[in-house]
């Protein structure tokens, strides 16, 4: 721990006391030069970008999703005034041209970007370019990667971003799209709109900003995480002895304390840490007057019951929850939002003294606007705000990686004053009203929940939550398990057999998707050149290439190169375009598919003879990975797992075989989906091979329509496989993907 953290002291008096402690229910205390509360996504973008200008040497990126292009200033450059404003106004603000533009500007600049590694079904709600955009498009300085390193059904829910050591960001605010809104959450917003520029309804986010010594201890956790992947070349903790705080942000805190609470499932490798739910029940606990708590979910019965239990007591504090007014959909209404308001009912039924408020923002009552919920905050009594990504779920306790941080005003009496300007800040938005119109209404109304009362007859304001009646099938502990488990449902060496570590410095830039058709168009132009075409190499190749198909057991040869090749993760595209090229399309389509099928029963019977437990020895993890979740269960399963996967034939042949796929299941599907797909690619190759012979216009420019046509049609038939093999579950996992 360095001289900066501490263990917070400890006290006789239950009042007197602080809340936070080290190593009970945070991870350390650090010192934070200033703290500052934003408010919705558009301060945090604005920030954020001047943050990253402002960037010399290290910039750590956590998130649970990102979008590549989001645009961190989609209403424009306005408000972007001061010294630097030109020099904001003229640099990019979609985020993959930043980090690109500031990596270019600053050759000395170490840009690592670290998202969790969604499951396959996953696919068709991210963004599928992200990893192009990130990890091969932008400058070599900026470092991208997946990390997929948690328990089975888990995800990395961290939202934290740290600049230079000196300046961080943390909260429930993922760089993507559908999260952009300005703290007025004006009804009509035209800036409001996704990716794909549809709108979308107001959106309230809430993160941090701090500077000082705790943020080079958020810089010290986003190593963490880099090294729990295998990377050990990072550049030490080294904070910048520049002021990078904004000029234009007054913070809510100076010189104050701030508390780093997490979320980290346990495994062999470390203990599990649970410090988001200890720190709930202590501040629940030493409550005297109010808390007030806003969150996406409220679904986690042990921290009901606490609140519960004060709620029962005479003279307890009242208790104000802000959350989303309903939950949408079928699925997530029957499990998700079951799950809500049984706990709800709970409190209800514990609230004897009548001090619970179950509130949702509408942006307009009149024309039924609502403001979707996605903050995660707690503010008790004057003296504790805590900000975070640690929704009040029970996957957020144990199952999920999450990170809070915390000002305890308990023995920094200085300190109250920020934390009760943040209640009535966040207040005042929900209410449509000034900060200072707030604190004086609450002075005058006597409490929270008296003052929230008094505005229910506005538009703009906080109206109670309806509490439909209890039904009596009530959800499975099945349905809980799979939307909202409490604990890991595996880790450590189960987890660890199956998906073995690796090296994050390998595999972070993989060969991109269109590498092929763009090695086939590159040989195709170049077969124009004169200068090539004339050469002795060529006029050389262009003999053999002549000469291949009258060659003795030439077919045999090449379908015995085949079916080895397979088994060393040869891509069989290349290969069964190699085989057009030598024989011509029928003849080397021929070749192609008995080499591959041979090669294929070959690859089943090694991979029963290898195993299950070893299995991930002989592969690459995101191969396997994409291999185990896409699955193969039956004739259809294999097919789809050859044309969908990312992962190589010879890697599937092993998969299937170690997984005891019937053997005729294994061949029927692979003989289904090989026969399109051979003669296709074989079909290309025989097309490059005329225009290698006869290198006119004509047959490069069908050399090349064709390779362009066959890789859409590929990205379509792959997109359609996916939708077709994950469209039972897809919906079923809309409601997960919204813990983001």
């Amino acid at each position: 721990m360095s001289a900066t953290a501490r263990t917070a002291p400890s006290a006789t008096s239950p009042t007197a006391a602080p809340i936070v402690q080290a190593g009970k229910n945070c991870w350390r205390i650090d010192r934070a030069h200033h703290v500052f509360c934003i408010q919705d996504a558009a301060d945090y973008f604005r920030l954020l970008r001047q943050a990253l200008l402002s960037a010399r040497d290290t910039v750590f990126i956590l998130g649970w999703d990102i979008f590549a292009e989001v645009d961190l200033l989609p209403a424009g450059p306005e408000g972007e005034a001061g010294p630097e404003g030109p020099a904001l106004r003229d640099a990019p603000t979609k985020l993959d041209e930043l980090l690109t533009f500031i990596a270019r500007q600053r050759p000395q600049l170490r840009c690592y970007i670290l998202i969790w590694d969604y499951a396959a079904l996953y696919t068709l709600e991210r963004d599928p370019w992200s990893r192009w955009k990130l990890g091969w498009r932008t400058h070599r300085h900026v470092r991208f990667g997946f990390d997929d390193r948690h328990p089975v059904g888990g995800s990395h829910h961290q939202k934290i971003v740290v600049v230079d050591d000196q300046l961080a960001f943390c909260g429930g605010i993922d760089l993507t799209s559908h999260r952009w809104d300005t703290s007025a959450h004006r009804v009509d917003e035209p800036a409001r709109t996704s990716f794909g520029g549809k709108p979308y309804g107001p959106y309230h986010e809430v993160h941090t900003m701090v500077t000082g010594p705790v943020a080079a201890s958020l810089g010290m956790l986003a190593r963490d995480r880099w090294r729990a992947l295998g990377e050990e070349r990072l550049p030490p903790v080294r904070p910048s002895t520049e002021d990078l705080w904004p000029a234009d942000v007054t913070p809510d805190f100076t010189d104050v304390d701030v508390a780093i609470a997490r979320t980290v499932p346990g495994s062999d490798a470390q203990p599990p840490a649970r410090e988001c739910e200890t720190l709930f029940l202590d501040s629940i606990a030493a409550a005297q007057r109010a808390i007030y708590i806003e969150s996406q979910y409220f679904t986690n019965e042990a921290l009901a019951a606490a609140l519960a239990a004060r709620l029962r007591e005479p003279n307890g504090p009242e208790v104000v929850i802000v959350s989303p007014a309903e939950c949408h959909g079928w699925l997530e209404q029957n499990t998700m939002g079951a799950f809500r308001y049984n706990v709800f009912r709970q409190l209800i039924e514990a609230d004897t003294h009548k001090r619970l408020r179950l509130v949702y923002p509408a942006a307009s009552r009149t024309k039924q606007v609502l403001t979707f919920v996605h903050s995660k905050v707690m503010i008790v009594d004057d003296t504790l705000v805590r900000i975070g990504s640690a929704n009040f779920s029970r996957r957020s306790m144990g199952v999920d990686t999450e990170c809070d941080v915390a000002v305890d005003a308990t023995t920094q009496t200085e300190a109250r004053a920020g934390v009760r300007h943040i209640r009535d800040r966040l207040l005042a938005e929900h209410l449509g009203l000034t900060t200072d119109a707030v604190a004086a209404g609450i002075e005058r109304a006597g409490s929270l929940r008296t003052f929230i009362d008094a505005r229910q007859l506005a538009d703009h304001t906080l109206a109670r939550i309806e509490i439909p009646p209890e039904e009596d099938a009530a959800p499975s502990e099945a349905a809980r398990a799979l939307a909202d488990p409490e604990e890991p449902i595996a880790f450590g060496s189960n987890v660890e057999e199956l998906v073995p570590a690796a090296d994050a410095t390998n595999g972070l830039r993989p060969v991109p998707f269109p590498t092929v058709p763009i090695a086939v168009l590159a040989i195709a132009l170049a077969s124009l050149s004169s200068a090539v075409f004339w050469r002795p190499e060529f006029r050389t190749i262009r003999e053999t290439i002549i000469a291949l198909p009258h060659m003795p057991s030439m077919s045999w040869t090449i379908a015995g190169a085949i079916a080895v090749a397979g088994l060393v993760f040869v891509p069989l595209e290349l290969m069964a375009i190699a085989a057009g090229v030598m024989l011509g399309a029928p003849r080397g389509a021929a070749v192609a598919l008995l080499g591959a099928i041979a090669g294929a029963a070959l690859g089943y019977v090694l991979g029963r003879q290898i195993g299950a437990i070893r299995l991930p020895r002989w592969m690459s993890r995101r191969a396997y990975r994409s291999a185990r979740q896409l699955g193969a269960h039956g004739v259809f399963g294999v097919f789809v797992l050859r044309l969908a996967s990312v992962a190589t034939s010879g890697s599937i042949h092993l998969v299937c075989g170690a997984g005891r796929v019937p053997f005729s299941t294994f061949m029927t599907g692979t003989l289904l989906a090989f026969v399109p797909a051979i003669a296709s690619l074989a079909a290309l190759g025989a097309l490059l091979r005329q225009t290698l012979l006869n290198p006119t216009t004509s047959h490069v420019v069908l050399t090349i329509v064709a390779a362009v046509v066959l890789t859409a049609a590929a990205a379509v038939l792959r997109t359609l496989l996916l939708i077709r093999q994950f469209a039972p579950s897809v919906s079923s996992q809309r409601a997960r993907a919204e813990f983001g």
